[in-house]
Formats: C-alpha cells, structure tokens, sequence
C-alpha cells in the first residue's frame, strides 16, 4: 500500500513528461492559429471549424489507442510481454482501419460543412485543409498508439522530447508554406495542414525508432501484419466507448463552434482563440489524467482494494484542483497580453475580435476547473478499465446539458457567444461531478 506521498510523486514523476508532450503536442494548433491569425482573419476562422471537424474524428479513432494505456499497464503489473504485444498491435491495425472508415468525410467535407450552415467562404478554405488532414490522420493516430504504449510501460519521459523535437520543426515549415518562403509557393491554410502532416511523420519515425532499439525484447513490430481477432475485438469493445466519451465532449465544443459561426466571423475567430487558450493550459489535465489511468491500471492489475485506488483518486483530484486555481488566476489577471499572442492587432477586425475574446476568457476560467476535474474523473475509470456507463454519463452530460443550454442560452435567451461558453460550462460541471461519482461508487465496493 503506498502513503499519499509516494502517490503524489509517482502522479507528479509520471505525469510532468506527459503534460510536457501533450502541452508541445498541442502547441502545433497553436502555432497554426498564431501563424495563421497573422496570414488573415479568414484563414484563421476557417482553421476553427476545420481543427474542430479534424479532431472530432481524430478524437474517436484516439479511443482506440487510449484504451492501449489501462490495458498495457495491467499486463506489464503481470509481467506479461505477449500480452502486451498483442494489444499493442491491435491498437496500430485500429489506426489504419478506422482511417480508411472514415477518410471519405474529409474528401467531402465542404459538403457536409455546408449542411452545418457555414459560408462558402468559410466551407470552402476548410475542404482545402481537411482533404490533406484526411491523409494525415493515418500518422497521427499511429502516434497517439505508440504514446499509448510507452505510457503504459511508464517509459513518459522519451514522449516528451520526441513530440517537443516536432515545434521548430513546424514553425519553419510553417513559415515557409504557409506564407511562400525559401522559393516556395504560397499555400496559407494548405500549407498549414501540410506541414502537421510531416510533423507527424516524423514524431513516428522517431518513435518506432526508440521502440525498436529500447524495447526490442517486446517485439511489437515483429509479423505487424497479422490480424489476432480476439485481441482487436478487446480493443473496439474498451476503445469504442473511450472514443464515444471523448467526442461526445469534442461534439460540445464542435458544436459551439458550428454555432459561433453561425454568429459571424468576428465571434468564431474569438472564440477560436479562447479555446486555444483554453486547450493549451488543459494539457496539464490531459497528462495528469493519462499519469492517473497508469498507475490505477497497475492497481488494478495486480488487484488493489478499492481503498489504495480511493487513494490515487484523491490525490489526482487535489492535484486537479491546485492548478486550476493558478490558471484561473492568470486568465483573471492577464487577460489583454494573453489575447494579444494570437492576433495581430493591425489587421482588419482585429479590435473586435480581441475585445470579445477578453469577455470569453472570463468564462474560461470557471471553464477550466470543471474540464480539469472530468478528466481526472474519465482517466481514473479507464484505469479501471470501467468505460460504458462513463461514455453515456458524458454523452448525457455534453449533449443535454452543454449543447442544449448553450443554444438556449446563446439564442434563446440571445446571450450570444457568452450564452454559447456558458453552456459549456454547465455540461462540463454535470460531467465532472457524474464521473468522479462514479468512480467513488465503483471502488467503494471493491
């Protein structure tokens, strides 16, 4: 039985490389919106909805990967390398599989766009993107795989140099197709999705390479070719409703940012930079979480009461909260210059758009503690492989409360973009609370 000590270091000594890679992971939107927030307006928005239809896939076809991390964990605490090995594999053939599943929606995703009630202008850029996005989706979810291995076997800390290895690397290559350098023709919100995909590319490369020269004995690309059903099935039957949970909180976002486009430009552009914000300083939540399905999957593993694994709950959830606060403080007291990073002021309707995303980020603020909070809840039920009452918890939790009082809200009560974000709010608080319920319940009568 470990003390609340031991819990926090290993949380902190595990989850700190994981914030670090998830936060560099994420600084690739981030460098996008800022490059292209200095490109045009235009592109900028478009990268929203674009970014916002991009990972609502992503997100899913991640289930699969994600449910890697709990299963890994719970074979190495058994000191079982086949079975290890065959998850793992399991996991890359999903990659490919649900790539090639749903690789058509991005080939028509103006189309689909359109029907949401976007602009051509807008529809069109975003196609534009989305049809490159749509190839890169392959690379991507390899990746997420691969980190889903490691992470399991607690090898945290390689994550976190390979994917920081990927920013100068995408800030040049931005640089040089998103506005034409060195020779090269101008591409703007191509050139942006081209580069991710390289990036990409490169983050495995490199991955496969550390995998095959540190972890040789686990042969997890030896006969890579081979389907093993029984494994595949264990992976769609955990992945399947990590994935669903995951987009029914991304189709909340989506969803609002479908809606601010229904606004106009000025209010999808701020909102699209407050979420960036937002995103960013998550990714200490994202990291903390996958730290806290680790280590509650070796618990679980080798057996733990429900009194060792109420243990590691509350120390994530403290851990959760403490960072919270310091977040909530900066967006409360340093509003303009955080803003001011993703827009260039000179621009036409930047004025506009600056002074809107100031009143969103307040929101964001209380946004942050309650996103914070579900994922704690959502990595510790992984951990203990507890996924399909969680999946309808969030699903009723993002739809019915966050979708639906954020229309009412925006529209109803003609709140606008405020109205839209405090509805986030509202599904995100009912998701926090139901999940951390649930584990309690769930380890109270182990």
């Amino acid at each position: 039985m470990k003390s609340p000590k031991s819990i926090y270091s290993s949380l902190i000594l595990l989850g700190l490389p994981l914030v670090g890679s998830s936060v560099a992971q994420f600084s690739l939107t981030i460098i996008d919106a800022a490059m292209l927030g200095h490109y045009s307006p235009i592109a900028l928005a478009s990268a929203v909805i674009a970014g916002s239809f991009f990972f609502s896939f992503f997100i899913v076809g991640s289930g699969f990967s994600f449910a890697v991390v709990p299963l890994v964990a719970a074979y190495e605490a058994q000191k079982d390398q086949q079975q290890v090995r065959r998850i793992t594999r399991m996991g890359l053939w999903m990659s490919l599989i649900y790539t090639l599943l749903v690789l058509i929606c991005f080939l028509n995703s103006k189309k689909i766009l359109l029907i949401i009630g976007q602009s051509e202008e807008i529809a069109s850029l975003s196609q534009e993107y989305l049809r490159i996005m749509g190839f890169g989706l392959l690379p991507a979810l390899l990746v997420v795989t691969l980190r889903s291995y490691l992470t399991g076997l607690k090898h945290t800390q390689v994550i976190f140099l390979i994917t920081v290895m990927g920013i100068p690397l995408k800030v040049f290559l931005n640089w040089v197709f998103i506005f034409g350098n060195l020779g090269v023709s101008e591409m703007g919100i191509k050139g942006a999705a081209f580069t991710t995909t390289v990036v990409h590319l490169f983050m495995l490369f490199l991955l496969v390479f550390y995998i095959q020269n540190k972890l040789r004995s686990y042969l997890i690309f030896n006969r890579l070719w081979r389907l093993d059903y029984s494994y595949l099935i264990k992976i769609v039957k955990l992945g399947l409703p990590i994935g669903l949970t995951y987009f029914a909180e991304t189709s909340l976002f989506t969803a609002t940012a479908v809606m601010m486009g229904w606004l106009g430009t000025i209010q999808l552009a701020a909102h699209g930079i407050t979420m960036q914000l937002a995103g960013l300083t998550f990714m200490f939540h994202v990291g903390m979480s996958q730290a806290a399905t680790t280590i509650t999957g070796y618990a679980f593993g080798k057996n733990d009461g429900g009194e060792e694994l109420q243990r590691i709950g509350k120390a994530t959830i403290m851990l959760t909260i403490a960072y919270a606060v310091l977040i909530m403080s900066i967006f409360l007291l340093f509003p303009d210059f955080l803003l001011a990073l993703f827009l260039d002021e000179s621009l036409l309707l930047s004025e506009q758009i600056l002074s809107l995303a100031a009143n969103l980020l307040m929101i964001a603020a209380a946004f942050h503690l309650v996103d914070g909070l579900q994922a704690a809840g959502l990595g510790l039920l992984r951990g203990i492989q507890d996924v399909k009452i969680p999946s309808i918890l969030a699903l009723i939790s993002y739809w019915f409360f966050g979708i639906g009082s954020g229309y009412l809200l925006g529209f109803g009560l003609k709140l606008g973009s405020v109205g839209l974000w405090m509805g986030m709010v509202i599904g995100l608080t009912m998701a926090a609370a139901s999940l951390i319920w649930r584990y309690w319940r769930k380890t109270s009568f182990r």
